[in-house]
């Protein structure tokens, strides 16, 4: 299972370096200043020292034209961290090939750490002044970072416009009371894997309700889906249930929606043929052998669905609730900036990191290692799937990142395994964990 999700199914946690891991670390890391331009002498200041000279009796010089000052080309070594492998890690030494082209007096360092390490390294490593000035990180650390002042807040740094380039959601998953802390590179959320070969006449369920029944009129029909909060949060607001109100209170009990969503996924999984399970492999393993039609599950899957269904494989948006369309959350991998980046070398760091998540760059993002990019003019590669991933962002929402979610991923997953086994109707099992997760955020 990709690395981030599993990270996501843990609360994470802080770990110390040892000092010697910890000097390793920051040895590489030294940065080069680049010298401050000297401003040129503009047309006013000419025009003055004209003026003094007639004053003053003296001929005055024969007034040329100031040309206007050409931009001073960027230069420099900028320092990367990040935990990509493999395909990921492959698209990324291609954008920085690439890079090159744009910004050919610039280079990047990059350092690979282990992803149970990068972000405990690079806090550290911030703390004691040195780190790198970028590090690449999935945004449910962020909150943490923020705290340990180990990030630089971009709102006065980037140009707004700028921003429009991105999915909204994305750069929503990098906020922190309504701050921006991180560029947004690619992003992450489920929606529904479907074996074609084993769709009824009526095609792909387009509700929960349709859903249920072609599952009960045909155990082949059924579907598979992972017991984590992540994977089954978007039909709690599908079934009109609201999980935070505005001051991070938890509000599940506000309405019925979240106990009638338990008790459907309780119906499914009691359906002969269908799962609501909180083994993945198991579930990953029965879709690929052709056991049941859908699948709940990200774009890391797709590879090794692709080679196990061909061209049976499909992706569709998950199926509508109730009370409208499905939201699962969607959280970005962002680019964060070193807050103690020396304000003379911010243009050029910038400039790498808005290179870094460009359309160009989302476009090797894509078509290299299947990813899904934050900027929303890469090109995905005429991939159907891919598409069928982006078109469900459109109704996904940024997966919270404020201190309230250590307890929300706690008592949120207690409380599906409750109504899978039944240990008590689904409206007291939505009220106790209301008011445990409320009790233990001191709300």
């Amino acid at each position: 299972m990709n690395h981030h999700l599993c990270a996501l199914a843990r609360t994470a946690k802080r770990v110390v370096l040892g000092a010697a891991l910890a000097a390793l670390l920051l040895s590489g890391c030294n940065r080069r200043q680049e010298p401050t331009p000297t401003p040129a002498a503009t047309a006013a200041q000419g025009a003055i020292a004209a003026a003094a000279a007639t004053r003053s009796g003296a001929p005055a010089a024969a007034e040329t034209p100031t040309p206007a000052p050409s931009p001073t080309p960027l230069s420099g070594s900028v320092v990367l961290w990040h935990s990509w492998a493999q395909a990921d890690a492959d698209a990324l030494a291609a954008i920085l090939a690439q890079m090159q082209t744009q910004l050919p007096g610039v280079t990047v360092e990059t350092l690979f750490v282990a992803p149970a390490d990068l972000l405990p390294a690079y806090a550290d490593a911030v703390a004691a002044g040195g780190g790198p000035d970028l590090v690449i990180a999935p945004n449910w650390w962020l909150n943490d970072l923020v705290q340990a002042a180990a990030v630089a807040p971009l709102d006065a740094l980037v140009d707004p416009a700028a921003l429009e380039g991105y999915w909204p959601a994305t750069l929503d998953s990098l906020r922190v009371q309504g701050a921006l802390y991180g560029l947004p590179v690619n992003y992450h959320l489920v929606a529904l894997y479907v074996n074609q070969s084993l769709l009824p006449a009526g095609g792909v369920a387009t509700t929960t309700d349709a859903l249920l029944e072609q599952a009960r009129l045909s155990p082949q029909s059924g579907a598979g889906l992972y017991a984590t909060l992540f994977h089954l949060y978007g039909w709690l607001p599908a079934f009109g249930a609201q999980l935070f109100d505005d001051t991070g209170r938890v509000t599940l009990d506000q309405s019925g929606g979240a106990a009638d969503y338990l008790a459907w996924l309780a119906t499914v999984n009691n359906t002969p043929g269908s799962y609501v399970d909180a083994d993945y492999g198991m579930l990953l393993d029965r879709f690929k052998k052709g056991e049941f039609a859908y699948l709940v599950d990200g774009p890391w899957s797709l590879r090794e669905l692709r080679e196990a269904l061909g061209d049976n494989l499909a992706v569709a948006t998950l199926p509508a609730g109730p009370a409208g369309p499905a939201r699962p959350w969607l959280y970005a991998d962002g680019l964060f900036f070193n807050a103690k980046l020396d304000e003379t070398r911010r243009p050029l760091v910038l400039a790498v990191g808005q290179a870094l998540t460009s359309a160009q760059s989302g476009t090797i993002l894509a078509q290299t290692a299947g990813l899904l990019p934050a900027a929303r003019a890469a090109e995905l590669g005429g991939d159907p799937l891919l598409a069928a991933f982006a078109a469900q962002a459109a109704d996904a929402s940024a997966l919270p990142t404020g201190p309230e979610m250590a307890e929300v991923w706690a008592y949120g997953g207690d409380m599906l395994l409750k109504a899978l086994t039944g240990v008590a109707p689904p409206p007291a099992i939505v009220a106790e964990t209301t008011a445990l997760i409320n009790e233990a955020n001191g709300k």
